[in-house]
């Protein structure tokens, strides 16, 4: 026994010899590798840039496999090498700078964290990571939850201040160049820039580069991670128009004015007039026909309430500029009647030129008829900035989720969107005259979880999903949809009793983030999603397929209504020559150019919008031994009690009854209550109260 315990700690000693020279050995290797580092930075910038390539586009590809990369670099060679290019670009700042190493990894971290947050929303949304989601980062924060497990969030709030620690050592610990050429270095760089932009303008001009990037996701596959994420960084707005003049914006002026005069005769001959109907437009989250996937059946109709309309009402399908998400990109074509394919590569408009300007929409031309407009949304009113851009657009009022008593909610964590019947109902009783209505719903909102969540669904997927996880996925959405296709069925009912003529137009934003492609579909496309148009006015019944931005002009041609620029320029050009050349000039004149449509000074201003219809009101306070409550009307889960702009400690029982700290009212202080977003912004404020303390 102890000849073989002295074997075994002969061994251990032979092991620990053989660990410290290995030790010894990768210190030496690290010690080289960073040597190399140091002294050859260009051999070392083109070996990292390879390495980094290849790395990125194994994460943003759906097949994330080495065989997809070999099959990009052998079609797309040279778009391989300069997606390369690129990296190796933004590798060359170590050139010029004494923390070399520390610069690396820096570089380095940027690069892997474009990777595999590109491959998390490949997987969660299938739509690949771009620039503008860096800018929308302030509307996902809040609902990270609906997203990720709490422990997903710690862990990844952990991994991101390990990170920032590990920079500060390094920046503190690792080495500096003590004698760095910075004129070489210089010299260098600037050789390397100017080959650079030598090789991305012989790009362009062969046709190999493009900046009009209309599907995103095939140009993830196409041009690569880095191009794609660099080219939606640094192309934002509508490129002018060659053409672009005075004299151009005259000439579609005219020939649209003289074509909706023609219209304006013939309907003056027919004896028609103008109609004024309260317009409605629901856009129903990540809704589609789900019956139409191939294959794929059910215990019974998701969506009988939506396939009855369609086939009693217009009906047909909406094609929209975006897949799998970008909602705030499909209601901007909506309300506007603008083309995002003349829009910068992913572009976000509600995050770049409107955050700064006004322009004409539904909403103002409306108003130009006696309109109300009213947008409504059962989710944050900042996501997507919405409570500033819908002031840019014109509307009135803005019902959010933070002024309704949302009582359901999904497994996901999103409102449900039966409350939304009755918040279009408030909206149209707020008003005697017209009103217009632009509603979002949320209910559909992925992300679709791969378990089961749901008891005794309604919905049963029975059959062409042999995926466990993808059939949760499925049973989910099918769920979810049926439950808003009730709403689209209570909706019309409450519609129907109004003693008012009334448009409404129900469909979806996008298809959700199934992985549907095109072959999956037995119709049209991905990027299409079905709609009706119901009325209480015995409009004719007419179907097709109509792009976003055009629906707003045809449902306004139903009711002889043509003023707008717009609105004018669909009605009367659609289909002819030019349409979408005259349409980019229109676009760029208004929210870029001279604005010459307008006498060249914008008509519009930004409008004191109102959030929520119903006022909050308190009606009582009274004391008890730890408390004062607080007794009024049309409180929230956001409503938070002020005293002389102090937040008081505020505890929501319900939309009568509030609560707050006994120790914070004193007998004579006057004090509001309002509705604060997680922004925060305050949305809505009562009028003052002034408390009296019953017991004093």
């Amino acid at each position: 026994m102890r000849t073989f315990l002295k074997k075994i700690k002969g061994a251990g000693r032979k092991i620990g010899a053989a660990g410290k020279k290995i030790g010894a050995i990768g210190k030496k290797a690290g010690l080289v590798i960073v040597d190399k580092l140091r002294k050859h930075p260009i051999m070392c910038n083109i070996v990292l840039s390879i390495l980094m390539g290849v790395i990125l586009e194994t994460l943003g590809r759906q097949r994330s496999d080495f065989s997809s990369i070999l099959d990009f670099a052998d079609q797309r060679t040279r778009m391989f090498l300069y997606n390369i290019l690129i990296i190796f670009l933004s590798y060359s700042i170590v050139l010029v700078v004494k923390r070399r190493l520390f610069t690396y990894i820096v570089v380095t971290l940027l690069w892997s964290v474009i990777g595999i947050v590109n491959w998390m929303m490949l997987n969660t949304r299938n739509t690949p990571f771009t620039y503008v989601d860096v800018t929308l980062l302030k509307s996902v924060l809040p609902v990270m939850s609906n997203y990720f497990t709490p422990m997903e969030i710690i862990s990844m709030g952990a991994l991101i201040l390990i990170a920032l620690v590990l920079l500060v050592v390094a920046f503190m610990y690792l080495p500096m160049e003590k004698r760095l050429k910075r004129k070489r270095g210089f010299l260098q760089l600037i050789v390397i820039c100017a080959a650079f932009s030598g090789v991305t303008a012989l790009g362009f001009k062969t046709g190999d580069l493009t900046d009009q990037i209309h599907n995103i996701l095939l140009a993830f596959n196409d041009y690569g991670t880095s191009y794609c994420f660099a080219i939606t960084a640094l192309k934002n707005g509508i490129d002018k128009p060659s053409d672009y003049s005075q004299e151009k914006i005259k000439s579609i002026e005219d020939q649209t004015d003289k074509a909706v005069a023609d219209m304006e005769e013939k309907e003056k001959e027919n004896n028609e007039t103008v109609k004024k109907p309260n317009i409605i437009f629901v856009q129903l989250e990540s809704h589609f026909d789900i019956t139409q996937v191939k294959g794929v059946t059910f215990n019974k109709d998701p969506l009988p309430n939506f396939h009855k309309y369609m086939k009693e009402y217009s009906s047909g399908q909406l094609s929209m500029p975006s897949y799998g998400a970008g909602t705030a990109n499909s209601e901007f074509e909506l309300i506007t009647g603008m083309n995002l394919d003349h829009f910068g590569a992913a572009e976000y408009p509600y995050k770049t030129v409107l955050q700064d300007t006004t322009t004409e929409s539904m909403a103002t031309v409306l108003k130009e008829q006696g309109y109300t407009a009213h947008a409504i949304h059962d989710n944050s009113a900042a996501f997507y900035d919405r409570d500033m851009v819908f002031s840019q657009l014109g509307f009135d009022t803005f019902t959010t989720k933070e002024t309704m008593n949302v009582q359901k909610w999904t497994e996901n964590g999103w409102a449900k969107d039966a409350i939304l019947t009755g918040c279009i109902n408030d909206s149209l009783d707020s008003t005697e005259g017209q009103d217009y209505v632009y509603c979002i719903s949320v209910q559909g909102h992925g992300d679709y979880p791969t378990t089961e969540v749901i008891e005794n669904p309604d919905i049963v997927v029975t059959g062409g999903i042999e995926d466990e996880a993808m059939k949760n996925k499925y049973t989910y959405y099918a769920n979810q949809v049926y439950q808003m296709d009730q709403f689209v069925g209570d909706l019309v009912h409450s519609l129907e009793k109004r003693n008012e003529e009334t448009i409404l137009v129900m469909y979806g934003d996008h298809l959700p983030s199934l992985n549907i492609e095109d072959e999956n579909l037995t119709y049209g496309n991905k990027y299409e999603t079905s709609y009706f148009i119901w009325d209480n006015m015995g409009l004719s019944k007419q179907d097709g397929t109509i792009e976003a931005y055009d629906l707003g002009s045809e449902i306004l041609k139903k009711c002889n209504i043509h003023n707008g620029v717009m609105n004018s320029f669909h009605q009367t050009r659609k289909g002819t020559e030019n349409y979408q050349e005259d349409m980019k000039n229109l676009q760029y004149d208004m929210l870029y150019g001279k604005q010459y449509v307008w006498d060249q000074e914008n008509p519009f201003t930004a409008t004191d919008i109102t959030f929520g219809i119903r006022d909050l009101e308190v009606t009582k306070a009274y004391e008890t031994d730890d408390s004062v409550f607080i007794v009024g009307n049309n409180f929230t889960n956001y409503a938070e009690v002020y005293v002389d702009d102090v937040q008081l400690n505020t505890t929501f029982h319900n939309e009568h009854l509030l609560e707050v700290p006994k120790d914070s009212l004193e007998d004579g202080d006057t004090f509001t209550v309002s509705i604060v977003s997680r922004a925060p912004r305050v949305l809505r404020t009562s009028k003052p109260y002034l408390y009296k303390n019953s017991g004093n």
